[in-house]
């Protein structure tokens, strides 16, 4: 076993500071409901047990005890949307924009360009990357670290922080709104859903991608799947949830997208190195060159050791086993495409 695993795994902590019990599931309001998984926050920043619960109407997948905003924003800091210690060499770059560039593609099948609104826009790169093509684009952030490091590039697009509840703008304005890895932290995912139909123009379209909880990935690594992300991931979908969620909303869908080159094969190795870490998120930690934060140096070296002799081995086998799962329709992440009826 691990050096410093029991520990970890069997300390008590108090029950989480502000946090509030969800009665309710989010998206059909039913009360019945199973336990999946008893979690805590990786990082130890919210203390105490979280419960991943199942609704038993609409099979959605939830967290209860939900903690409060204030709590949440604080986990959004300028760690969490990119890594402060490693400089971006022209390699980095251009994997980056291949990424905005094949979103753009994904996109410009509905439309060729118009008004954008990116929710949860993160360091910008999208916005920069759609307003350098023709597009009017503004992105929207609550997170102040976000926007102020997405105001850095002189590449374009305008930037908003705040919420979509808050963002002032005419409804029926805007061609395309995105969300891109955003509806699973919101803790309640209808009212944004229907604010996202109002701003929309009658046609206008409505891009979301989210982790997908009944794809192959989350079913081999369990409750160590890195897209659970407890407790800043509040709602999990499946493919037939989200569907239904914007098609009650009023939106008609075009189409479902199972594949995820971006975060599908690093949420795999991602999620199988957690189970040799003495302390999950390693990778993503060394990755923004703070694994060493509050890791005693012989837990750093074991990590580090695990980390080069298994990395090279898992990272063949999870690209052929995310591949394997998008083309049976079961990826681990999910993109849905949808018009406003």
């Amino acid at each position: 076993m691990p050096p410093g695993r029991n520990a970890v795994l069997e300390r008590e902590v108090p029950a989480p500071a502000a946090a509030t019990a969800v009665e309710r599931c989010p998206l059909c309001s039913g009360s019945r409901r199973t336990v999946l998984h008893r979690l805590r926050d990786p990082s130890g920043r919210i203390t105490g047990d979280f419960e991943l619960l199942k609704c038993e109407d609409c099979a959605a997948v939830y967290v209860s005890p939900r903690p409060a905003d204030a709590a949440l924003t604080a986990l959004y800091d300028e760690d969490f949307y990119f890594s402060t210690g490693w400089s971006y060499d022209a390699l980095a770059e251009w994997v980056m924009d291949c990424i905005q560039a094949a979103r753009r593609r994904r996109v410009e099948r509905h439309l060729s360009s118009g008004r954008l609104l990116d929710v949860g826009c993160g360091d910008g790169r999208f916005v920069q990357h759609m307003a350098r093509h023709g597009w009017e684009a503004t992105g929207l952030d609550f997170s102040p670290s976000a926007i102020v490091y997405a105001r850095r590039s002189p590449s374009g697009g305008r930037f908003v922080q705040g919420t979509l509840e808050d963002y002032a703008c005419p409804g029926a304005s805007l061609d395309l709104i995105t969300l891109w890895q955003v509806l699973e932290h919101i803790g309640e995912p209808r009212r944004l859903v229907r604010r996202c139909h109002s701003l929309l123009r009658p046609g206008g379209v409505l891009v979301a991608a989210v982790p997908n909880i009944e794809g192959l990935s989350a079913r081999i690594a369990g409750e160590r799947w890195w897209g659970l992300d407890v407790p800043r991931h509040l709602v999990h979908y499946t493919p037939g949830t989200l569907c239904g969620s914007l098609e009650s909303a009023g939106f008609r869908i075009v189409r479902v997208r199972h594949r995820s080159i971006q975060y599908d094969p690093y949420g795999l190795l991602h999620s199988s190195l957690d189970r040799v870490f003495t302390r999950r998120h390693f990778l993503s930690d060394f990755a923004k060159r703070n694994a060493m934060d509050g890791l005693p140096p012989h837990e750093y070296a074991y990590n580090l050791a695990a980390l080069v002799a298994l990395a090279p081995l898992l990272a063949p086998a999870c690209l052929a086993t995310t591949t394997v799962g998008a083309l049976v329709r079961q990826g681990g992440f999910i993109e849905v495409h949808a018009r406003r009826r």
